[in-house]
């Protein structure tokens, strides 16, 4: 069994970081928004899901690889 230790830590990005933050953040919100309303809400495979919008996701919304397999 592996241990999961979980550090907590408080930001403090530059003004330029937090520009990009926020960026990515509404990024990843419509990217949520956009799946939401692609993806037959009866289907709850997420490989399945992610066959669906993946690709999609990645290019119109410029998410990284592993934001976009979390939006799915």
């Amino acid at each position: 069994m592996n241990q999961v230790l979980t550090i907590v830590c408080k930001l403090n990005p530059t003004p330029e970081q937090a520009q990009k933050l926020d960026k990515t953040l509404v990024a990843f919100g419509s990217a949520c928004n956009y799946a939401n309303e692609v993806v037959n809400p009866k289907i709850k495979n997420k490989n399945r899901i992610q066959a669906e919008v993946y690709k999609t996701i990645r290019e119109e919304f410029n998410l990284t690889a592993n934001l976009a397999v979390r939006v799915c």
